[in-house]
């Protein structure tokens, strides 16, 4: 950004805004705001950014290689609560974005866990509750998201996330997700939030007017049929023989005729 526009650097815990402050002068940024909030209150004293990241407290099941204390410190009662948290934080930091943004709308969800409850758990979760859809994160490193585990399903877009594995890249435990967010406010659970869902009623749209495009031809092709027909039933027949046009068209003025008759008599027996 190059000391450009504004950043806002959040975090929980006060002791560690000295060691951000402390970084933030070393590198020379002058356009950060360091702040001191919980994360889920944001909404009430931020709004409408451009871009949010998201970098959320997790187990850190990841990053294990390098503290093999959070084998045994860590239980799936953590995990559970961790999930929860960050299903509230995640809908907070979408709410801080402003959808009609010209330059973002993004948030990018990220922790150093490889467990489903803290990733593709809540994202899904995010889907489902506000108007957002994954897009590509522009990581070359990392496998896919995961769209099934154990009995759970999740939607196809979650083979956009990328997961990184320690024993596969080499690196630290992460998970990596980018949403686009592309209306503001809350969603009911039917409502359209994946780019696959978009895709499924755009598709349908094409269908309809296809459809009705369809029957507009059919039937500007039964009118000149038609016409084509009365054309050809005009051609000069032989003396003495009127064609089927002339014909009706008789018909319909003496029809004319015998209904003003008609109307002159009532007329009549209403003035005596």
């Amino acid at each position: 950004m190059k000391n450009t526009g504004v950043l806002v650097a959040n975090d929980l815990k006060r002791e560690r805004l000295k060691s951000t402050n402390a970084n933030l002068h070393r590198l020379g940024i002058s356009n950060v705001v360091v702040t001191n909030y919980d994360g889920r209150k944001m909404t009430s004293i931020f709004k409408k950014f451009d871009r949010c990241l998201l970098d959320a407290p997790c187990s850190g099941i990841g990053v294990i290689s390098r503290d093999p204390s959070i084998k045994v410190q860590k239980t799936f009662d953590d995990v559970r609560k961790l999930s929860h948290l960050q299903k509230e934080l995640i809908k907070s930091a979408i709410d801080c974005v402003d959808a009609h943004s010209k330059t973002g709308g993004y948030v990018v969800y990220s922790t150093c866990s490889i467990s489903v409850e803290e990733n593709e758990a809540v994202i899904q979760y995010a889907l489902q509750h506000r108007y957002v859809k994954l897009v590509e994160s522009g990581l070359e490193v990392g496998s896919n998201g995961l769209t099934a585990y154990n009995e759970k399903r999740f939607h196809p877009s979650m083979a956009l996330c990328k997961r990184i594995y320690p024993h596969v890249h080499n690196m630290d435990g992460f998970f990596v997700a980018k949403l686009k967010k592309f209306a503001n406010g809350e969603k009911s659970q039917e409502a359209i939030s994946t780019a696959h869902e978009e895709q499924q009623a755009t598709q349908q749209l094409k269908e309809k007017k296809k459809k009705a495009t369809q029957k507009k031809k059919a039937q500007k092709l039964k009118k000149r049929e038609q016409k084509q027909k009365t054309k050809e039933d005009d051609v000069e027949k032989p003396e003495g023989q009127e064609s089927n046009s002339q014909i009706k068209k008789q018909q319909r003025r003496e029809k004319i005729k015998k209904d003003k008759a008609a109307k002159k008599e009532k007329a009549k027996e209403l003035s005596q």
